[in-house]
């Protein structure tokens, strides 16, 4: 996952509609200028020469796409163009070039929940042609498979398995004295936290004093909370386990059958109060980390606890910025002992808790685009970054934003074996196996304009987190814009879309 993935939208009302329009008509017009003809499916030793692959990505993960550019464009003749887009910007910055510069580029790498609006928008073009020349698809995990898919075409590569995991200090869990302080000041014993109950109540107890030895006073938590980042993902990660009925599937954005804005429910507001009160347990800069910075300071710092992608892990393992390579514990994020039933509206119990793994961002996909003069090098390079061998190096490698998306990648040997030696690699690589596994795992909200929902959240997030807003009040404004957003786009076919993208898989 990115350091930032909330879109900053700059467009009013005025402005989105009309562009809205402008589009509906380029595309009724010209098919968004989709190239026709014969789909020429290269080989995988096919050469480029003369040919510039244009790739825009988010610039965090950036580094997952260069490390491989040096060997495709020695192999092929063919060169490449990476273009990065600060995170912030990415999902108005590729809407706004769809729109309106329709070749700027070939390669375009965003979050999975965008694949719908793209696809339907006949932004990217459909990959079913050249996938059967792709001879690795099936070691794809399948809910990771699921998110290239729009109706039985697949639109993407994936590149990346994004699930929100939990990760806590072995030596504060497992400190004698933290056990006995904990049992004497809270009542029961220490264990690490299987509902977010639990958390905030861990968190507290950890700061404020040197459970680490180093002379400090330590934290209870380190979560990315900074505004146009990745806050809102991480907050709903939060908010899944209290939102995410088990038994009302695709109840945690919205209600299925009416497509009213859930955001506001009981479930939601619970989670951003404990959201709001998480951030006295961490420094008072927490606010302003965003999700490189928050990664960062982890690793170098003492925290009790923490939640985040896959990114933490492997960034612990370089000791030349960590200092937790082999004090690091990883589970399953925590769960809930009530959750919210949207159709009988009253909290339902369960006591031995409910957990809503979350899919966040849904991992960073590479489409080409429909308007591509060069649509069979852009698949050449996409495929290029999948490849068995690359894709292991890019999920083992520091900084690439790249999580484990394959089944070789949870092979524990990949991970100990070599130069990587990393540390407690069972564990890390069981909480994300778990996690994908787990029959209440939640994708990311995957309708068209899934961006703008998202930013709406962020700001309902931050009007909490400063005070501006209660927890109720910011969350009810919420759900009024994504109200105004659905209308906007299109309440059936947004209602049709979200039944088959967030219920039927």
């Amino acid at each position: 996952m990115s350091e930032s993935a909330s879109p900053a939208w700059k467009l009013d009302r005025r402005q989105f509609l009309s562009l809205a329009a402008f589009t509906a008509v380029l595309a009724a017009c010209t098919g968004g200028e989709e190239k026709s003809g014969p789909v020429q499916v290269p080989s995988a030793d096919a050469t480029f020469n003369g040919t510039t692959v244009r790739v825009a990505v988010g610039s965090f993960m950036a580094s997952g796409v260069r490390l491989f550019v040096d060997e495709w464009q020695r192999k092929t003749g063919g060169k490449v163009e990476v273009v990065e887009i600060p995170f912030g910007d990415l999902y108005s910055k590729l809407f706004q070039a769809f729109s309106s510069r329709v070749d700027a580029y070939d390669v375009v790498i965003y979050a999975g929940g965008w694949v719908s609006g793209f696809a339907n928008a006949k932004y990217i073009a459909s990959l079913e042609p050249y996938f059967k020349a792709k001879d690795n698809w099936d070691a794809i995990l399948p809910k990771v498979q699921t998110l290239s898919y729009v109706g039985k075409d697949r639109y993407t590569v994936p590149l990346d398995g994004d699930v929100i995991m939990l990760y806590y200090r072995k030596d504060a869990f497992e400190n004698p004295e933290a056990m006995s302080r904990f049992r004497n000041e809270v009542g029961r014993d220490l264990r690490v936290p299987q509902t977010w109950t639990e958390y905030l109540e861990c968190a507290k107890f950890f700061t404020g004093w040197d459970w680490a030895g180093t002379g400090q006073p330590c934290y209870g938590v380190l979560e990315a909370m900074k505004p146009k980042d990745v806050g809102p993902y991480i907050f709903t990660a939060h908010a899944a386990s209290y939102a995410a009925h088990p038994d009302q599937q695709g109840s945690l954005f919205f209600d299925p059958k009416t497509m009213k804005p859930q955001v506001s429910n009981p479930g939601w507001v619970q989670a951003l109060t404990e959201w709001t009160e998480l951030k006295q347990y961490g420094p008072s800069q927490m606010v302003t980390y965003g999700g490189g910075d928050q990664r960062g300071n982890f690793v170098a710092g003492n925290y009790a606890l923490a939640i985040d992608w896959p990114d933490i892990g492997v960034l612990a393992q370089d000791v030349s910025q960590s200092v937790v390579k082999e004090k690091l514990g990883y589970a399953v994020i925590p769960g809930a002992t009530r959750v919210w039933n949207q159709q009988s509206k009253a909290w339902d119990e369960f006591p031995d808790g409910s957990v809503a793994p979350y899919l966040g961002w849904g991992g960073w996909h590479a489409s080409v685009t429909a308007t591509s003069p060069n649509q069979g090098a852009a698949w050449h390079f996409a495929n290029w970054l999948d490849t068995t061998p690359n894709a292991l190096t890019a999920v083992t490698t520091p900084g690439t934003a790249r999580g484990p998306y394959r089944t070789d990648h949870f092979n524990v040997s990949a991970w100990t074996g070599g130069t990587l030696q990393f540390a407690n690699a069972q564990a890390y690589l069981d909480a994300q196996q778990k996690s994908f596994a787990h029959p209440n795992a939640q994708f990311d909200l995957r309708i068209p304009e899934a961006g703008r929902y998202i930013d709406s959240l962020d700001t309902a997030t931050q009007l909490a987190l400063s005070g501006q807003k209660s927890p109720q009040d910011a969350l009810t404004a919420c759900a009024e814009e994504w109200t105004s957003i659905t209308d906007q786009i299109g309440k059936d076919s947004q209602q049709k879309l979200y039944r088959q993208l967030q219920v039927s898989d």
